[in-house]
């Protein structure tokens, strides 16, 4: 539960500065160790100047909360054009975009799908690929995310 305690940690904080918490994301780097990605999001975008802000927030309580003695750093960024997709709410937002998807178990052979994201019910999302249409449970989903080329395409 690490994650859902760090979100309700961080969503106060990134709030104060204007700013939503988007999603976050584990990595470990060679010669960083484990660093907490930080994804935040904004109505007007965000910009450099936001993520430091948000940065500098969370920097206090990063040194000081025993939640955070796993990671060595941690980092903000934006979610970028190609924005990574975390929670069922931000797929709902996205539908009629096209998604590429990397799931834990294979689906008809494929591990890998790219489409047009047709629907997002309780548990599952339907995406629409060359090869048919595919209903996916959600839980299946490694990563998700907005296609890049789609997203130029659209001018977002």
């Amino acid at each position: 539960m690490i994650k859902q305690d760090l979100e309700n940690l961080l969503s106060p904080l990134i709030s104060k500065c204007g700013c939503e918490l988007w999603g976050l994301e584990f990595s470990s780097i060679a010669g960083r160790g484990k660093v907490l990605r930080i994804f935040i999001d904004a109505i007007h975008g965000v910009d450099l100047s936001d993520c430091e802000k948000v940065s500098r927030e969370i920097d206090d309580f990063f040194q000081f909360e025993d939640i955070f003695n796993d990671f060595q750093s941690f980092e903000v960024s934006s979610p970028g054009l190609d924005r990574k997709l975390f929670n069922l709410k931000q797929y709902k937002n996205f539908i009629g975009d096209v998604v590429s998807l990397s799931l834990f178990s294979k689906v008809d052979g494929l591990r890998k799908i790219r489409g047009t994201l047709l629907n997002v019910l309780e548990s599952e999302i339907s995406v629409k690929t060359e090869k048919g249409t595919f209903l996916l449970e959600f839980s299946n989903i490694e990563k998700g995310k907005l296609d890049l080329d789609d997203q130029i395409k659209k001018g977002k």
